[in-house]
Parts: structure tokens; sequence; C-alpha cells
């Protein structure tokens, strides 16, 4: 399992969402009745900040004994992909063999891997694909429909998959335990809710918003 490049926020720390782990589980997880491996694709939508990484990876740690191996890959430009699939390269095969090769021969080593007939429970996180006008992350998908992945981008409606849209926190309760988490206060009691659900976004965006307005 290689989420040690993947921004983290740690056990405990992400909150809420539960519904959305359910949608998740639905869609990717294996039924007990099937018998052939189908390659499963979703997208994770939302505006910046609202918790897609984290929900991503939330679920990971969730399922991890659900998948042979899981790996994250920074998709935010061809760039910083190419670099994941780099590291993920070196994690599997000898790095003396990878660092000989140019980019798309890593791809190609790779892609070749999880297409192996007995290798089909992987799951691949594509995490901040918000620019599909630059590159078509389809030509960075294994050529065999086996496996999972998991997409999060700002513009759902460009990528082909099963979509979840994430929205603002509804629940006050899990507004609330944010809150309380974020700034360890004890003390956090029901407020005007529309104001949680606020305060909920921008701590999302910003770690140190308490600090800035205390």
């Amino acid at each position: 399992m290689n989420l040690f490049d993947a921004p983290d926020m740690g056990d405990g720390v992400f909150i809420g969402r539960e519904a959305e782990l359910q949608s998740m589980e639905s869609i990717l997880q294996l039924q007990s009745n099937s018998l052939v491996s189908i390659r499963k694709v979703l997208i994770l939508g939302g505006m910046g900040g609202i918790g897609k990484t984290q929900l991503a990876i939330s679920y990971a740690k969730r399922h991890r004994h659900s998948y042979s191996s899981v790996f994250w890959l920074n998709a935010n430009n061809e760039t910083t992909l190419q670099n994941s699939i780099r590291v993920v390269a070196m994690r599997i095969f000898p790095p003396e063999t990878i660092g000989r090769l140019e980019d798309y021969q890593v791809w190609v080593y790779i892609s070749n891997w999880l297409s192996k007939p007995d290798n089909t429970q992987w799951l691949l996180i594509f995490d901040n694909y918000d620019e599909p006008d630059q590159y078509r992350i389809e030509e960075y998908y294994p050529s065999v429909g086996q496996g999972s992945m998991i997409i999060t981008t700002r513009r759902p409606e460009q990528v082909n998959g099963e979509k979840i849209k994430l929205g603002s926190m509804t629940l006050e309760s899990d507004g609330l335990a944010i809150l309380a988490t974020r700034s360890k206060r004890s003390n956090v009691e029901s407020g005007n809710r529309h104001l949680i659900l606020l305060i909920d976004w921008c701590l999302l965006n910003t770690k140190q918003i308490l600090e800035r307005t205390n």
C-alpha cells in the first residue's frame, strides 16, 4: 500500500463523509457472487478543499485488505503524474532497471504488471486531476479491463466513470466535531448551523483559520 507520498491528515482527523464512503463501497467493492473482475472507475468531484483527497485516502485505508496493492498518484499535471509513476515503479521493480528507462517506458512496465491475469485486485488513486485540458488521464489507464481506480477532480463532467459529487457537510454534529478536533477545544457547542458549515469549509481550505481569527 503506497500512500507515503499522499497528503494525509492522519487517523482521527478526517471526520464525517460516511454516506459518501458507503457510496464508494457500493461502487468499488467486488460483489461476493461475482466471478469476473471488471474495471471500476469512480470519479470524486467537487470544489478545491472540499475533502476529495482525504475521502479517497480514507476509503483506501478502510479497505486496504480488499486489495493486493494500492497506489496514490499525483495527477495535478502530466509531469507530476509521471514522477509518481516512476516512484511506484521503483517500489515494484529493481530501481536500477527503472532508472535506465524513459517516462513512457516506465508506464509500460507498470501497465504490463497491472495487466497480469492474476493481478486484478489493485487500486489506483489519481489525485488532483483538475486540468483535463492539459492531458488525457485515459492514456494512463492500464490496457486491460480489471482493477479499480479513483480519480479526484474539480471537473468531474470531463472524466468518464461513476461519479460522486462532494458538497458541503450537512450534519451539524460533523461540523462541531471538526471544530473541536482542529481547534483542540473540548467545549464546542451547537450554534448557528450555517455558520458552522462555513467554518467547516474554511477549515478544510486553511488549517490556520482559527489562529488568525482568535
